[in-house]
């Protein structure tokens, strides 16, 4: 069973990297067959990402994409070996310029201190028209 500190704490380091555009800290603590899923269509990113290699494709994608500024951790909310984080950020679509400001939560799973599922869900309308040139 993963504790409560390992979780906050591997979140958290998380999202340093991810902020930091640092792929290989960002899926550290995944598990070898861990799953990125990001609710959004039309952005780049295969639906549902299993496994470190593509992770590691798929967040280049996602990094050269899609900048994060002003990112605050609003919640998060542990129970068991399953998280939610609920944050807010600044969000750049790099290739349009178009800014927009999100809300989102991500729900995250553990097994043996280890990420086996992180689904992060977001307004996808709004990244579609950030999207759109």
């Amino acid at each position: 069973m993963t504790s409560r500190h390992k979780i906050s704490r591997t979140i958290m380091a998380l999202w340093k990297a991810r902020l930091a555009e640092d792929v290989d800290a960002t899926i550290k603590d995944f598990a070898e067959s861990g799953m990125f899923e990001l609710n959004a269509k039309g952005i780049g990113v295969r639906r549902p990402t299993v496994g470190k290699a593509a992770l590691r494709r798929d967040l280049h994608t996602l990094f050269k994409t899609w900048d994060f500024k002003r990112w605050r951790k609003l919640d998060l909310l542990i129970d068991g070996e399953k998280a939610l984080i609920r944050w807010s950020a600044t969000v750049i679509c790099t290739p349009t310029k178009k800014t927009a400001t999100f809300e989102c939560y991500d729900l995250v799973k553990f097994r043996n201190g280890k990420i086996i599922e992180y689904r992060q869900t977001t307004d996808t309308a709004m990244m579609m028209r950030l999207a759109t040139p």
